[in-house]
């Protein structure tokens, strides 16, 4: 994840049964929150938000007349998100998601 007003970090999580089980951020271990843990459920939930947002530029601080713009792409063969970024218009407010690996139990 890399942004402008977010702090860039490298995310590594382990999911069993639906549930994180281990989050890093960086190579350290922190606790996972409700709707930001970063797994792919996690990271779905965040796009909802953005979504949200979107509707809404003056609220991510874009100036009256300009909006949001919102880009993702998808695996083809699961639905998976790949890669994310926002970009606010009028400002310096973007974010970027990339899923760089992703491994189930199938590989």
């Amino acid at each position: 994840m890399s942004g402008n007003r977010v702090q860039n970090g490298r995310f590594e999580v382990t999911v069993r049964d639906g549930l994180v089980i281990e989050l890093k951020r960086n190579g350290l271990v922190i606790p996972p929150t409700a709707g930001q843990d970063y797994s792919m459920a996690g990271l779905f939930h965040m796009l909802e938000q953005e979504i949200g947002l979107a509707e809404r530029p003056a609220t991510l601080g874009a100036p009256e007349g300009y909006s949001v713009y919102l880009n993702a792409r998808f695996d083809e063969m699961t639905g998976r998100l790949i890669r994310y970024r926002r970009v606010v218009g009028g400002t310096s407010n973007s974010i970027e998601v990339n899923v760089v690996e992703f491994k189930t139990n199938d590989n």
